[in-house]
């Protein structure tokens, strides 16, 4: 073997056991929640967080990332705290001075302060997560008044269309209408006569 194919033959040999190592190597595990779901709302918190990655990966075309990333990061401190981290640092550098940035940075600091000491600030803990609940329960009320109101905005366009289709209708039954009496008359001229017997 030259010296050319055993170098190509070691290269592809360690490219594939570095695949095969990184393959083999387990996930990263998932952080703890900093909240803890009551097991009746664990769907819904779910759901609600699915949603919200729903609208932070639309958000450049729909509306400001910062309130996207706000709110999804508030969604993970029920599931995963380097996720609400990861999305708290996201609503930070999206709109560094906007609504979001200090309670985002605020949360951070919380977050990553807050991994040594399990029991530690219980209280601010048990507070902040009421205000996170009413802020995620706010969240899930306004899509459903919006859901509803499109849906209303859509039941209204559906019956505008509806009766621009039955005027239509009414257009061009008459104008059948006036077509059959039009063939009538062309028939009763038309009619042969009958030779007298």
């Amino acid at each position: 073997m030259s010296r050319h194919a055993r170098v190509r033959f070691g290269t592809v040999l360690c490219a594939g056991l570095m695949l095969q190592a990184c393959l083999s190597a387990p996930p990263p595990a998932a952080t703890p929640a900093v909240f803890r779901t009551a097991p009746q709302d664990a769907e819904a918190v779910r759901g609600f967080a699915r949603e919200q990655e729903r609208q932070v990966r639309a958000c450049p075309a729909v509306h400001a990332c910062d309130r996207a990333h706000y709110v999804r990061a508030l969604a993970a401190l029920y599931e995963d705290r380097m996720v609400a981290v990861k999305h708290f640092r996201a609503a930070a550098s999206a709109a560094p001075s906007g609504p979001y940035a200090e309670s985002s940075r605020l949360w951070i600091r919380l977050l990553e302060e807050n991994r040594s000491g399990p029991g530690r600030d219980a209280d601010l803990l048990h507070a902040a997560e009421r205000v996170v609940r009413e802020v995620l329960e706010r969240e899930a009320a306004v899509r459903t008044a919006v859901g509803k109101q499109e849906d209303g905005q859509a039941v209204h366009e559906l019956k505008r269309q509806l009766k621009e289709r039955e005027k239509k209708i009414d257009e061009l039954t008459n104008q059948i209408d006036a077509l059959m009496r039009v063939d009538q008359e062309v028939k009763d001229r038309i009619k042969p006569s009958r030779p007298a017997e």
